[in-house]
């Protein structure tokens, strides 16, 4: 007759409990941890967030920033001002438009770019945001304003929401193009530093009045 395997005795002092079978007789799952916390506990509770740039570095598209070289890359007239010409050039004359879309393509699969970019509204808490943290680390409190007009309207065409995605299709209607967007992605700014751009500050300074002694 075989002699059944011992188990090693119990410690003594230490009671044990195991916990109750259910119903199919296995053990009880645990609970997953809300991850919302107690917020999420409470019936009808909301949760609000908001995107920031991560970086100190900022660069802006917009419209009126390449309003000059609108006129010069695309031949507009000058009686008129260049956004408002450029955008009823768009939504009239379907051959441009075409043409438009062929060369802003070719001009985006050139970068070769691969992923997504984080966009963001050009607001005025995300400016006096960076500026009051790039004052206190000593830095410049500037941003570079992207003036490329075939860069500008690739971002502002591309760009949902605040997300680009690399392979997005291009958008020409007036609500996209008329945005004015900033994003913080290295891979951009390597882009922009090799077209035309300027640096601006986040807030004009303000001079100083001294009065004059007399």
């Amino acid at each position: 007759m075989s002699k059944l395997p011992s188990f090693p005795p119990k410690p003594s002092g230490q009671p044990t409990s195991t916990p109750p079978l259910s119903p199919s007789g296995s053990l009880p799952r645990p609970t997953p941890p809300n991850p919302l916390g107690s917020l999420g506990a409470r019936f009808g509770a909301k949760a609000m967030w908001e995107i920031l740039p991560m970086t100190d570095m900022l660069l802006s598209f917009e419209l009126a920033a390449i309003a000059e070289g609108l006129v010069k890359t695309f031949d507009l007239p000058t009686n008129a001002p260049p956004v408002d010409a450029f955008l009823t050039l768009i939504e009239k004359d379907k051959a441009f438009t075409e043409a438009l879309r062929e060369r802003l393509d070719e001009d985006w699969l050139r970068f070769e770019l691969h992923g997504a970019f984080l966009v963001y509204n050009w607001r005025d808490e995300i400016r006096q945001a960076v500026n009051a943290r790039l004052n206190a680390v000593k830095a410049p409190p500037t941003y570079t304003l992207v003036r490329d007009p075939l860069f500008t309207l690739n971002v502002l065409g591309r760009a949902r929401t605040s997300l680009l995605l690399a392979t997005a299709p291009l958008a020409l209607e007036r609500p996209f193009l008329t945005r004015s967007l900033v994003c913080d992605d290295l891979r951009l700014a390597k882009i922009a530093q090799g077209r035309a751009f300027t640096t601006e500050f986040l807030i004009e300074p303000q001079e100083e009045d001294f009065e004059e002694e007399e």
